[in-house]
């Protein structure tokens, strides 16, 4: 039986995409390679693991999971206003940082963010935009000064959320779409 990976996401415009891209390039220059230098700028709102049937490709699980929240999320999620504001880091021990743009969680974006969290059953989530991921801390000394004096704002519509699979025991796949939920544009008129 085959397994594949299911990424949730909100995938910001490409014109926020560019800019995210910009500053990866600017770490590259500075760093060489890391992971996800490549990936697309989204914000991470869960990965599951499913396991695929042979014949139709379809997820055993998740592909119910998805019709049930897509039924749920088109009635009750409207659009919501993301605000970028500036850069932070996460510490994974005393070895690696990951630098990410910062999503301002004031109460109507957290609560937001609340409501799809649960809608998802996520247990725990961070929203962020990861600009390089798990890098050495030597990498991070040498890239965090450039980004603390950087005054990064942005805003985007989040319209939706992107599912994307890929399978899971090739090490350099790419995710691909799998299903796009859009959120109603009406409730967020109401």
């Amino acid at each position: 039986m085959a397994l594949k990976y299911y990424l949730t996401v909100l995938s910001p415009p490409d014109r926020i995409d560019q800019k995210i891209n910009a500053f990866k390039k600017a770490c590259f220059n500075r760093i060489g390679n890391f992971q996800g230098m490549n990936s697309r700028a989204h914000i991470t709102l869960d990965v599951i693991r499913d396991e695929v049937e042979p014949g139709a490709q379809k997820p055993k699980v998740i592909g119910h999971f998805y019709d049930m929240v897509d039924f749920i999320i088109r009635r009750t999620i409207a659009v919501h206003n993301i605000r970028v504001t500036g850069f932070n880091f996460f510490s994974h021990g005393p070895a690696f940082r990951t630098i990410y743009a910062e999503i301002e969680l004031d109460k109507e974006t957290s609560d937001w963010f609340t409501v799809i969290k649960d809608l998802l059953m996520i247990k725990k989530l961070h929203p962020h935009i990861t600009i390089a991921r798990k890098i050495p801390i030597e990498a991070f000394n040498t890239l965090w000064p450039h980004f603390v004096k950087i005054n990064y704002r942005d805003e985007f519509l989040a319209d939706g959320i992107t599912v994307l699979e890929k399978e899971a025991d090739t090490k350099f796949d790419s995710y691909k779409i799998y299903k796009k939920i859009p959120f109603d544009r009406k409730l967020a008129v109401a």
